[in-house]
């Protein structure tokens, strides 16, 4: 399989540590690479122009990240992760759910960003930084007294987390939010988060 992917994708990091805890990396050629760049030929594959994005060995795409991820943990991983945890899987899609949402959230004003100030909403950036606040704060309540164990849910609780503090540092994302914080610092020492770290090497390695 090929996973076409970036180092700094947060939803691509979700899939990487996903692929990491079911021990099927060994599988996955990783791809760098810029879904905004058509001479690469990407779109063909996704006419979305969205990473991350799985091609299998027979040629078909999966995309986009939870999609793939259920992929991975339904066929290649008999279900760890989400069916197998112990935990209601659909609390755990649900967890899953609310940390992209607040990725989601925190992009949109990334890419208003980039656009000339003049064309900026400041209205509009301001409402979505409030509902990946908001997310935040559901995250604390919904991990408060998680220990480091990997599922769906708290991997991409895990990647978002990360994300929102690489790209809106302005924000104290943790600050006010205590327990929030020991389970990041627990859940970002395992091995596969730590070797998905945003700015390494698209390698499996992380180094």
């Amino acid at each position: 399989m090929k996973l076409y992917n970036s180092t700094n994708s947060p939803y691509g990091r979700k899939v990487r540590v996903v692929a990491l805890e079911l021990g099927v990396q060994g599988n996955i050629d990783l791809i760098d690479t810029n879904p905004r760049d058509a001479d690469t030929g990407f779109w063909k594959l996704n006419p979305l122009a969205k990473i991350p994005l799985l091609e299998l060995d027979d040629g078909r795409v999966i995309y986009d990240s939870p999609v793939i991820c259920e992929y991975l943990i339904q066929q290649h991983g008999n279900g760890r992760l989400l069916e197998t945890t112990g935990r209601d899987p659909w609390d755990i899609r649900v967890l899953a759910a609310l940390a992209d949402g607040a990725m989601d959230a925190g992009m949109l004003v990334r890419l208003e960003k980039t656009r000339p100030e003049s064309e900026q909403s400041p209205t509009d950036m301001a409402k979505q930084m409030a509902t990946a606040g908001r997310a935040v704060d559901r995250l604390q309540e919904l991990l408060a007294d998680r220990d480091d164990a990997a599922d769906l849910g708290t991997i991409g609780a895990g990647c978002c987390v990360a994300w929102l503090m690489l790209r809106h540092p302005s924000v104290d994302w943790l600050g006010a939010r205590p327990a929030l914080a020991r389970w990041y610092e627990r859940f970002s020492a395992r091995d596969s988060m730590q070797r998905t770290i945003p700015g390494l090497p698209l390698t499996w390695s992380g180094v």
